[in-house]
């Protein structure tokens, strides 16, 4: 997993722009100045379109197709369960003594909590352990809701690597108590592909997305056009997401095979 999450980081910007412009320099060294031109444009063109805000809006807003759901008169038919999935984690936290959740993932489960609190529906954690640390995320998360939110969790299950895991292990543990339909909390980004793979697994999704992209007040206007390190860590996440929606469609045209991606 670490290997996978190496190649990740190089094939999207910044990584990708700088070998872009490493590989510009060995066909100008080679006196091959016209490819090592085209290669320096290319490097610059994609570090800016990543970087700049508006291009993010374009790539956020072809994800959030969900709308919000809201939590006030949230009232599935039963059985029903409200899913979070995990995200990324605080690791080595001192002031909490060791891993914990971080705050992106803390956005997951302070809306599960409110779910749960306007519907009485219990909770089920899922994420694993891709990194290797010894702690799954569903325990991570799990302690977080019931230590920090007081809200109980009924089931974890840390196996996962993917989404794709996620979907079949909330099956596994869900459906062999009778539940087929999922309140589903996760990014809104993140959702439209996570709402494929659980409906895959036969699941009735009801979709929560939290944590919409939306830009501050200076990335608007001008500022759309102006490259910003948060637009760039973005766009990267929006990126990494299209691969994966490309890849659940060549499962689904050609096998049942897994599609990466962590979150």
């Amino acid at each position: 997993m670490h290997l996978t999450r190496l190649l990740e980081n190089l094939l999207f910007p910044p990584a990708l722009s700088l070998l872009l412009l490493l590989l510009s320099l060995g066909f100008l060294a080679a006196d091959r100045r016209g490819r090592g031109a085209a290669l320096v444009l290319l490097a610059a063109a994609s570090l800016y379109l990543a970087a700049i805000p508006a291009f993010t809006q374009q790539l956020a807003d072809r994800l959030q197709v969900h709308p919000v759901l809201k939590a006030e008169g949230l009232n599935p038919k039963p059985p029903a369960a409200i899913v979070v999935l995990a995200f990324q984690r605080y690791s080595d936290a001192p002031e909490y003594g060791g891993d914990t959740s971080s705050g992106a993932e803390m956005e997951r489960l302070r809306y599960a909590a409110r779910l749960h609190r306007a519907s009485g529906l219990p909770i089920a954690t899922i994420g694993g352990d891709a990194l290797r640390t010894g702690v799954a995320g569903a325990d991570l998360m799990a302690d977080t809701l019931e230590q920090a939110f007081r809200v109980p969790v009924r089931w974890r299950d840390g196996r996962s690597r993917h989404t794709w895991d996620n979907a079949r292990f909330a099956r596994e543990i869900l459906q062999a108590e009778g539940i087929g339909r999922v309140v589903l909390v996760t990014h809104a980004w993140h959702l439209r592909r996570a709402a494929l793979l659980f409906e895959d697994q036969g699941f009735e999704v009801i979709p929560a997305p939290t944590a919409f992209y939306r830009r501050d007040p200076a990335q608007r206007g001008l500022g759309a056009w102006i490259p910003a390190p948060e637009a760039l860590l973005e766009s990267k996440r929006y990126l990494r997401e299209w691969v994966g929606l490309a890849l659940l469609a060549l499962q689904r045209r050609f096998g049942d095979a897994p599609t990466p991606a962590a979150e």
